[in-house]
């Protein structure tokens, strides 16, 4: 540690000891000091918990011989969402080092906290892991469409939201930040095919066009590897699952089918959008890949008829794999049918 570091810290200890001796829970250090690459003009980064309203005057930023510094304070329980890889800053607990505690209890949460990081690194993928690492997949895909719309900055938040992504998925998280993040990444023990040159492009091609190309290629890689591992790590339920569901959705194909005879685009595409997406989830949570459920594909302003034969080849479809695992479907051909039907529920079970 440089000597203009030792005695800043030296410096907020002794105030702390001094006047808010009450007040602050733990202090510990983290960042370049903490990993070795700190230089002459690095700053300190530190961060205490306050235990009172008090202690919250402690926090400040400020230039010191012309490096900025930030004394943060925060609660535990965003020191928790660190260990719990909920905030995926982690190292800046993980890699931290404690130079303050009020109490043992206070060192011991901290420890505990730093032990919860190791348990997660050194144990598997576990479904919390997966959802977690779906959400900032989602939010790279929520990003992508502002760089579609000009903002570049969105690339960088596509980067960080593509290796958050991927830290999760390897239960892990990067040790350096951006600092070294392609490094970091490439020796993850599971990566997409290509992913490090796929990666480089974002910011290596010069115009926002071919910027747009390439995170949409890192995006979809990156997806494809998602999916991959969770249909690993998560089972695949069987069609009979969504028993029930071709009953809800036949009214969609009657939409599809009434709009398209009557020229009507754009009730015809929202109605084949919502059709496809509940087509779309059954297949991937039951594995079931069949060409014919992704009729949207046949979309065709002009050609409306296109869609709707597609969109019947589709139900055909449906109802064949419904057909051939067993799953019944609720028909009636009349209203006494159907009414006779509720009056019998349950008179086995009773009658039993």
């Amino acid at each position: 540690m440089e000597k203009h570091h030792s005695e800043l810290l030296e410096s907020i200890i002794d105030v702390i000891n001094t006047k808010y001796s009450n007040d602050v829970s733990i202090l510990f250090i983290y960042g370049s000091v903490v990993n070795g690459t700190a230089n002459e003009n690095s700053d300190l980064d530190m961060i205490f918990v306050p235990s009172t309203e008090r202690g919250w005057n402690l926090a400040t930023t400020f230039i010191l011989n012309g490096s900025g510094n930030d004394l943060w304070g925060v609660n535990w329980e965003r020191l928790e969402s660190f260990a719990n890889f909920e905030d995926m800053r982690v190292s800046i607990l993980a890699n931290s080092r404690l130079v303050y505690y009020a109490s043992e209890e206070d060192g011991e949460r901290y420890d505990k906290l730093k032990r919860q990081i190791e348990k997660i690194q050194k144990g598997p993928i576990t479904p919390e892991l997966i959802e977690k690492a779906n959400q900032h997949l989602i939010a790279a895909k929520r990003n992508y469409a502002e760089l579609c719309l000009g903002n570049l900055t969105a690339a960088g938040e596509i980067l960080f939201e593509i290796s958050d992504t991927l830290c999760l998925l390897n239960h892990t998280f990067l040790h350096f930040g951006a600092k070294q993040m392609l490094k970091e990444l490439s020796k993850l023990q599971r990566l997409p095919e290509g992913f490090n040159e796929i990666f480089q492009k974002v910011v290596t091609v010069k115009d926002n066009e071919h910027i747009q190309k390439a995170c949409f290629d890192l995006i979809n890689c990156v997806e494809v590897f998602f999916k991959t591992i969770k249909n690993e790590m998560i089972p695949l339920v069987p069609i009979s699952h969504f028993k029930g569901l071709y009953e809800e959705l036949s009214s969609h194909w009657n939409k599809i089918r009434y709009s398209c005879e009557k020229g009507d685009t754009l009730s015809a595409f929202l109605a084949a959008s919502n059709l496809q997406a509940e087509l779309d989830h059954v297949q991937e949570q039951t594995g079931i890949h069949n060409p014919n459920l992704k009729f949207i594909d046949h979309y065709d302003p002009d050609n409306l008829s296109s869609l709707a034969r597609a969109a019947n080849k589709a139900e055909e479809t449906f109802v064949r794999i419904l057909k051939e695992s067993n799953v019944p479907i609720v028909s009636f051909n009349n209203i006494e049918d159907f009414k006779d039907m509720l009056m019998n529920i349950g008179n086995e079970s009773s009658s039993s």
